[in-house]
């Protein structure tokens, strides 16, 4: 296993320090180099089971080799098949076919030869395509709803023990286990006339999942309403919830919110890994001009840096890199968050609760008092956290934070609709980070093409002066690794914002957001449309998507 490491270092996927902690975490006896890596999110799984059939010299998965029905069931059992990672394919007298996520587990690959008592013939699949395989050729779908009696009675005492039955309490761990494998963030569960639907984000786009009878679909709700320690027999007003739970292998804190609809409650799930690795500054997106550039505007001393766009574009991950990357003994750095996502050791922090008054503006006067370095603010949420963020940056420190804008120039109109004097902006706000995120294209099955008409002119004017008219693109096409989507993941596109003297001369209480993103262009800036446009070219996204998200701009 060392030659492969040596191999993924070689090829820039992992670095020596990762390389040297996931051997010593093989030695010490904990998971195998290939769980780690999984686990810890070094390497997207795709690349990574590329990497495998090339180091290994065995077959990929091919679509056709999924089987229809369970294989040897009396043999290898689901519990195995989903610790392991392992499924078996197809299987004659003499040998058995599996898909295996790691295949120089020899363990698990000798205990596969003596249960099934067969040679072993391997192709090589991602954990999330055998884990997601598992669900669906174990999936009862709604046959275990017939257990459930239907009542009219709907008090407390029906619905709780209803949730604790077997087939609900299974039914909730089933669709958390799916939602996990799909790699979904949203589980959402909607009554509708006579049926309840199940749907998921998946890349941030939400798929059908499925639907319930309409008790099962209810019970299901109060379920996860008592995990989350909500009250059960309160339908008429939204809830929000927490809690922390086990789907797969993986821990996840989830955030739930309810709301009734005509047809009843309607209940979002938010997953949130509890083992999510802190991500690498220079592992974002952002080209190495605009890393520069926001390295340089992170090591002052004091200063405010805003990272903005709509609600989850991946601002918080934006923040988590910059926090690691300026992480060091010789400072204190603080955070106020909700929730907290990334838990970055040696740094100090807190989960705003504003139901006993621990909000954004209450915790971050108290965290002056306990000398910070640097502060982190979830969010600037309203004028009270942005004024006193904005006094922190004027008086010595650090202060990084979010704002919901369309654009890194719109940062600027926000904090002055806040309440924030110009000249108090002018004086500390240091760069502001725009970002959006785009579903990749699955690199199993994309496709190049030559567009036939001008695509710049049609994106975007301001692309013609910047690009020649690109010779080759992508598209999506879809195939059983993507679900047939022909997308897989997301990646990130930005915009970075200077705020230079000339740019700080244009600060005023009626300067619009138009005109500091014509000077930021003037001096050179790439927008987010530029930035997502190379990306087009270098075949991880499409215009299409590009466009898709942009589109309001």
């Amino acid at each position: 296993m060392r030659t492969f490491l040596d191999s993924l270092r070689k090829r820039g996927l992992i670095t020596p320090e990762q390389s040297a902690k996931l051997e010593q975490t093989a030695l010490q006896g904990g998971e195998s180099p290939i769980r780690s890596i999984n686990r810890l999110g070094y390497v997207e799984q795709q690349v990574l089971a590329v990497e495998l059939s090339r180091h290994f010299g065995i077959k990929p998965l091919e679509e056709t080799d999924w089987p229809e029905t369970s294989v040897l069931p009396d043999c290898i059992s689901p519990r195995f098949m989903r610790e392991h990672r392992v499924l078996p394919l197809r299987a004659d007298p003499q040998s058995i076919t599996v898909a295996v996520s790691d295949p120089g587990d020899e363990h698990v690959l000798n205990a596969i030869r003596i249960a099934s008592e067969r040679q072993l013939d391997l192709r090589i699949a991602t954990e999330s395509q055998i884990i997601s395989r598992i669900e669906r050729l174990l999936d009862g779908g709604d046959a275990s709803a017939s257990t459930v009696v239907s009542r009219s009675e709907e008090d407390e005492e029906h619905l709780k023990d209803l949730a604790l039955d077997a087939p609900v309490i299974d039914l909730v761990n089933r669709l958390f286990r799916e939602a996990s494998a799909a790699r979904a963030t949203d589980l959402h569960i909607e009554p509708a006339r006579g049926r309840v639907m199940v749907r998921r984000r998946v890349d941030g786009m939400l798929q059908e999942a499925g639907t319930l009878p309409s008790d099962f679909g209810r019970a299901a709700v109060s379920r996860i309403k008592i995990l989350t320690h909500l009250n059960i027999a309160e339908r008429r007003l939204p809830q929000d919830g927490r809690a922390r739970v086990r789907a797969g292998d993986r821990e996840y804190d989830i955030r739930v919110a309810t709301i009734p609809t005509i047809h009843g409650e309607s209940i979002a799930v938010r997953f949130l890994s509890a083992t999510d690795q802190v991500p690498n500054i220079n592992k974002l997106g952002l080209v190495a001009q605009d890393i520069e550039l926001l390295k340089q505007q992170a090591m002052h001393a004091h200063g405010l840096i805003v990272v903005t766009g709509p609600t989850g574009s991946g601002k918080t991950t934006t923040l988590a890199a910059v926090l690691d990357f300026l992480n060091d003994p010789a400072r204190k750095i603080l955070t106020i968050e909700d929730p907290v996502e990334y838990q970055v050791e040696g740094v100090s922090q807190i989960q705003v609760r504003p139901d006993i008054g621990l909000t954004f503006a209450a915790m971050l006067r108290s965290l002056l008092r306990l000398d910070p370095d640097i502060i982190m603010v979830g969010e600037m949420r309203d004028s009270e956290t942005a004024k006193i963020g904005i006094n922190a940056a004027l008086t010595g420190h650090l202060v990084l934070t979010t704002l919901h804008t369309n654009s890194a120039a719109g940062a600027i109109t926000r904090l002055l609709d806040l309440g924030v004097q110009a000249f108090l902006i002018a004086s500390t706000l240091r760069c502001v980070v725009g970002q959006r995120l785009v579903r990749k294209l699955c690199v199993n099955c994309r496709k190049q093409y030559t567009p036939q008409s001008d695509i710049l002119a049609e994106l975007s004017p301001e692309l013609t002066g910047r690009y020649k008219k690109p010779r080759h693109l992508w598209k999506a096409v879809g195939c059983d690794h993507c679900s047939g989507t022909g997308y897989l993941g997301r990646a990130a596109i930005f915009e970075m914002l200077i705020v230079d003297d000339a740019l700080r001369r244009l600060i005023r209480p009626d300067v619009s957001a138009e005109t500091v993103m014509k000077a930021a262009k003037s001096k050179g800036m790439a927008t987010m449309l530029a930035d997502g446009f190379a990306k087009c070219c270098e075949g991880i996204t499409t215009v299409e998507e590009l466009g898709r998200v942009v589109a309001e701009d």
